[in-house]
C-alpha cells in the first residue's frame, strides 16, 4: 500500500491559512464521519482510468468503493468508459455505440495513460464484477438509459455482482425509481444535474446526492440535503490537505479522488488532529 507522510503541523498551518482550523481538531472531526472513499475511475492518477489495473489498484489502497463508466458496444456488451468515443483513453477512434466488443478488444486502453501499461484492454462491466465481489463496492455511472440498457446492467448485477455492494449512479428521477424497481437492494447516488433537483430525486428515493464543490458557494445546498434526509457525497481530484479539509468544511459522508491512496492517507492525519 502507498503511504504518503502528512506533517499535521503542515496541515494545521494549512488550515489555519483557509480559516477553518477549529472545524477539524478536538471532538468536531468531520475527517472521521467520511464513511464512502471512492476510487473515481479506479485509481486513476497512478493507472489506465476505467481499467482492470485501476481497480486492482483502487483495491490494493483501501478504497471502499470504485466508480466506473457503463456504456454499450454496438452488439450489446457493456464496457467501460467515460467518453462516448473511444478517442480518449485508446488508440482507437469512434463511437463505442458503433464498435462492435470484438473490435474494441483489440484496442489498447493502457498506452496513453503510460506506454508501460501497453496492452491494458478496455474492460467489460462483468470483469469488473467480477474483481471486485467481496472486496469493494462498485459504483456505477449509467452514461446510458433506456429499457435495454437497464436491462442488461440489472442482468450483469445479478449474474456476476453482489447486488448488496452496487451503488447505482442515476441521472434522472425516472432512472432512480426504475433502478429502485430492478434492483430494489442496491444504493441510489443521484448525480443531479442542477440544485434544484435535490428533492425531487431524495423523494425518489436516492439514498445519496452528488453536488459539485462549486455548487456550495450556495451555502443553503448542504442543508436541503440533510433536510430531505440523504447523505451527502462529495466529488475531489487530488485528495491533498488543502482540497479535502475545504470539502470538509461540508460534512460529507462520501468523497471520491483520482488518488484514493492520498485521501486515505489524508483523511487519517485529520482525524487525529
Amino acid at each position: 500500500m502507498l503511504r504518503i507522510a502528512i506533517s499535521p503541523a503542515l496541515v494545521i498551518g494549512v488550515m489555519v491559512f483557509l480559516g477553518v482550523e477549529l472545524e477539524v481538531r478536538g471532538e468536531d472531526r468531520p475527517a472521521i464521519l467520511v464513511k464512502q472513499i471512492v476510487a473515481h475511475r479506479g485509481s486513476s492518477v497512478d493507472r489506465p482510468e476505467n481499467t482492470l489495473a485501476s481497480t486492482r489498484r483502487a483495491i490494493e489502497v483501501g478504497a471502499t468503493a470504485v466508480e466506473v463508466d457503463v456504456r454499450t458496444t454496438k452488439d450489446g456488451v457493456l464496457v467501460l468508459s467515460h467518453d462516448a468515443t473511444l478517442d480518449h483513453a485508446t488508440n482507437g477512434s469512434g463511437k463505442i455505440n458503433d464498435k462492435t466488443f470484438a473490435e474494441i478488444q483489440r484496442l489498447d486502453a493502457g498506452s496513453k495513460f503510460d506506454p508501460k501499461f501497453a496492452g491494458e484492454r478496455v474492460p467489460t462491466l462483468e470483469q469488473v464484477l467480477t474483481l471486485c465481489k467481496g472486496k469493494i463496492d462498485v459504483l456505477l455511472d449509467l452514461k446510458e438509459s433506456g429499457e435495454q440498457y437497464d436491462r442488461k446492467v440489472t442482468e450483469t448485477v445479478r449474474a456476476i455482482g453482489d447486488p448488496q455492494r452496487i451503488v447505482v449512479g442515476v441521472r434522472s428521477v425516472e432512472q432512480a425509481k426504475q433502478f429502485r424497481k430492478l434492483l430494489p437492494k442496491a444504493r441510489q447516488l443521484g448525480l443531479i444535474e442542477k440544485p434544484d433537483e435535490i428533492e425531487a430525486y431524495a423523494a425518489a428515493g436516492v439514498e445519496m446526492i452528488r453536488l459539485w464543490p462549486e455548487w456550495l458557494t450556495d451555502t443553503s445546498l448542504v442543508g436541503r440535503v440533510r433536510q430531505a434526509g440523504v447523505k451527502l457525497h462529495l466529488n475531489g481530484m487530488t485528495g491533498t490537505a488543502d482540497e479535502v479539509i475545504q470539502l470538509l468544511r461540508h460534512r460529507p459522508d462520501s468523497l471520491s479522488s483520482d488518488d484514493p491512496a492520498r485521501l486515505i492517507a489524508t483523511l487519517a492525519e485529520l482525524a487525529k488532529l
